[in-house]
């Protein structure tokens, strides 16, 4: 086959899969086993030639410094590069920009030489100026057991972070073994000076502290317990919860008890599991646990894997990243998207050991044996708490029956791929055999792993969940204003729950998903009566996309027509069209109309004119453009006023756009001072969010944020104002809703909902100024809130 491709070999990836799926087309094999698929695949010398040339290029290209910043390998000259640029923003007081720098210099520099405790050591100077006290020490720990020649001045940073966190016999000894380490050493008088005067300000920090009481230390939120208990028929689910079969939806999950909303039906560590290669750099995620945000502690080898700490770097490298590191180099993870979680399925599954098949009357001795043997159990059973959890990962559903066959063929192409990867570049098929409790020749041996990476695909596919997390943005105006420090969800890594995976699917499900690190904690997202199921979103919701686009969507993923209670209700159904309506000119009711001309509007029947709503909206641009030339506050306010009032009488009044425009418009208010504005226009947009995904959902959640944000800026601004007290109460009840909404989303272990809690204090301490036992009662037990408009 003459094949011209692309110079970028991570780009040849794709073209390589169509063209060789085109010649392999002609037959069907959606039908073959994986056994038999891989048969073919891995015994076909010209694809194997063809997957072989591919990942020598990809090794020779990516496996080496790419640029004078970036290696795929350690080097002193980039750590030092990036080590310096540290330097300069650290003399200039830039912290958070000489700690990314500093990073950086960890990431590159070798395990074993002089640059790797000198970044350590620097970058825990950044962390205890950012007041990152237990990241510091983690820091300093490292660089002493790494060789670090100065190891007083680390002792002395090492002290001062006890003495933050309230650790005074931790501080102690670090000071005597700081002074102890000084004495050794033959310092100039300067820098003997410069010690001294550290010394005595600790020592001086250190007797304040003896005369407190302990300092609280933070403590980290464990997730929490199963609703009633955990299930020990139906592994890491609640016992409120039972798993059943049917012939027409197959496994199921049906509340065998009421639930209440908030209650938790799952809580369960993924089977596998890999960060997205696509996320911020400065957001990393370890490859172990998942912990977001970390202060990384790279691989040893390369510079492309990072982890939270050691324990977890050595925990991950007996996993899986001994046999992916040389991928991680090559570059190959990032180029092929969900091949890399079913590479990591069977890593870990090799790692941690094949179970023995259960009630076999013989031992199984080919590829084909012991793929069939693993399918033989009941598909119920293996759910139960004691049984190896290879089992419920091996028997999820893979639709290879219903799929496209280019897409099988693409598949197992890769899979083909992945084989010759783990046997060519790893010691991977050195080890499976011991991996194995049965004597299998090894050529068997590598068709049995590749099978198991094209049934690991199809799994992924439809069981595949995206473990996300909560984080902070700041956006800004075109004009520099601050507009809002705003969260958002963010993907972090994608994973594979095999119990929480028997739920199926409904465009308007009963649940919410929260991610604990790794661990997929699910809660009832409102009131589950006995005997219903329990039902999960696969993707398209009801208030997000419409009817024709969800079916679309999981027909061409998961392969089933959805026939949810939304998706067969006519008036349910296509709910989502409301908030891209225009507003009715005689009744204001929502009519979509979507070219020139007129139409009737389906409430009221009278003629709509397209026409007009457009002429608005087009004045509502200019006077938004004159709004950011203005050169005074009032004039910006009069522009964006009538803006916004153009775009009110041309847009229903939840269309998505009007609540996106009055957003602006409200942080314009509040960044000028003028808060009572601001929170008017946030309250409508509340009402509307609440309207579309209802009044516990996330987005409500980050609405009330916002409105609380902007309601506390009002009250510490504004003390003398006749409505302070007023204000204050109102402030503390949006305060507690956003806590338990943001609670009830993403779960009380999230950063931010610690932020919100002492906000939710603070405010709560203005409210006791003064008030009655019976106010305070109301506002405590009285969890409902009115926004007053």
């Amino acid at each position: 086959m003459n094949i011209n491709l692309p110079e970028n070999c991570a780009k040849q990836w794709e073209i390589l899969l169509l063209l060789l799926s085109s010649e392999e087309k002609k037959i069907d094999r959606t039908n073959d086993t994986e056994i038999d698929t891989m048969n073919y695949f891995y015994k076909n010398e010209g694809v194997g030639k063809i997957m072989s040339n591919w990942l020598l290029q990809m090794q020779m290209t990516y496996a080496k410094k790419v640029s004078d910043s970036n290696t795929a390998l350690k080097c002193n000259e980039i750590s030092q590069l990036w080590r310096l640029r540290g330097n300069d923003n650290f003399r200039a007081n830039q912290v958070k920009e000489s700690y990314k720098c500093y990073c950086e210099s960890v990431l590159y520099a070798p395990q074993h030489g002089p640059m790797y405790p000198l970044a350590l050591a620097n970058r825990s100077a950044a962390l205890l100026r950012m007041k990152r006290f237990q990241e510091c020490l983690s820091d300093v720990e490292l660089a002493l057991n790494s060789g670090y020649e100065q190891r007083h001045k680390l002792l002395l940073r090492q002290a001062d972070c006890h003495i933050e966190l309230g650790s005074r016999e931790q501080a102690r000894s670090a000071l005597e073994a700081a002074v102890s380490h000084a004495q050794t050493l033959q310092l100039a008088p300067a820098y003997a000076a410069e010690f001294d005067r550290h010394l005595k300000i600790l020592e001086k920090k250190l007797e304040v502290l003896e005369e407190i009481e302990n300092l609280n230390r933070e403590e980290e939120v464990p997730p929490p317990e199963c609703y009633k208990g955990e299930n020990s028929d139906f592994y890491a689910a609640s016992n409120a919860l039972e798993l059943r079969r049917s012939e027409s939806c197959g496994r199921f999950v049906v509340a065998r008890e009421s639930a209440r909303r908030g209650d938790v039906l799952f809580s369960e560590e993924p089977y596998a599991w890999v960060t997205l290669p696509e996320g911020d750099p400065e957001r990393r995620v370890c490859e172990t646990c998942c912990q977001t945000d970390v202060n990384p502690v790279p691989c040893a080898t390369c510079s492309r894997s990072v982890y939270c700490g050691v324990g977890c770097r050595a925990r991950g490298a007996g996993l899986f990243h001994r046999w992916e590191c040389p991928g991680a180099q090559a570059a190959i993870f990032p180029t092929i998207g969900i091949a890399h979680l079913a590479l990591r399925v069977l890593l870990i599954t090799a790692s941690e050991g094949f179970p023995r098949v259960p009630e076999s009357s013989a031992d199984p001795s080919t590829a084909a044996e012991l793929f069939q043997a693993y399918s033989r159990v009941d598909s119920v059973k293996i759910y139960k708490k004691d049984t190896p959890a290879f089992y419920r990962m091996f028997n999820l559903v893979t639709n290879f029956d219903k799929m496209n066959n280019t897409d099988y063929i693409q598949y197992a192409l890769t899979a083909t791929m992945l084989t010759l990867y783990l046997e060519q570049f790893t010691t991977f098929f050195k080890e499976l055999p011991s991996r194995i409790p049965y004597s299998v020749p090894a050529g068997q041996l590598r068709v049995f792993a590749g099978a198991l990476l094209l049934r690991a695909m199809g799994q992924l596919v439809c069981n595949g969940h995206a473990a996300l997390t909560l984080t902070m943005q700041e956006d800004s105006a075109d004009d520099g204003l601050k507009v809002t420090v705003a969260e958002r969800e963010v993907r972090r890594a994608t994973a594979i729950y095999p119990s929480a995976a028997m739920m199926n699917h409904s465009c308007d499900p009963n649940i919410i998903n929260t991610f604990y690190k790794g661990r997929l904690v699910v809660v009832s997202g409102r009131e589950i009566a006995a005997g219903s199921e329990v039902l999960n979103c696969y993707g398209p919701h009801r208030s997000r996309e419409s009817h024709a686009h969800r079916r679309a969507a999981l027909r061409a993923q998961y392969c089933f027509t959805c026939a949810c209670s939304v998706c067969t209700d006519p008036d349910r159904r296509d709910f989502v069209h409301l908030f891209s309506a225009y507003a009715c000119q005689s009744c204001k009711g929502p009519v979509s109309c979507n070219s020139g001309g007129s139409t009737r509007c389906p409430q009221c029947g009278a003629e709509f004119r397209v026409e007009r709503a457009l002429d608005a909206l087009d004045q509502a641009r200019e006077l938004l453009a004159e709004s950011k030339r203005a050169h005074t506050p009032a004039e910006k306010f009069e522009k964006a006023q009538a803006a916004l009032k153009l775009q009110q009488q041309a847009w229903h009044r939840h269309h998505a756009a009007l609540r996106e425009s009055a957003d602006k418009v409200a942080w314009l208010y509040a960044d000028y001072g003028d808060y009572s504005k601001s929170v008017e226009l946030i309250k409508q947009n509340i009402q509307s969010l609440e309207y579309q995904f209802g009044s516990f959902s996330a987005e409500v959640a980050h609405e009330l944020r916002k409105l609380s944000d902007v309601m506390l800026q009002r009250i510490l601004t504004t003390s003398h104002s006749a409505e302070y007290r007023d204000w204050c109460l109102e402030t503390h009840k949006i305060v507690k809703k956003a806590v338990q909404l943001t609670e009830l989303n993403y779960g009380s272990w999230e950063p931010f909902v610690k932020k919100l809690k002492e906000c939710e204090k603070f405010v709560a301490s203005l409210v006791n100024e003064g008030r009655s036992t019976d106010v305070a009662d109301s506002i405590h037990h009285n969890l409902h809130y009115n926004l007053k408009i």
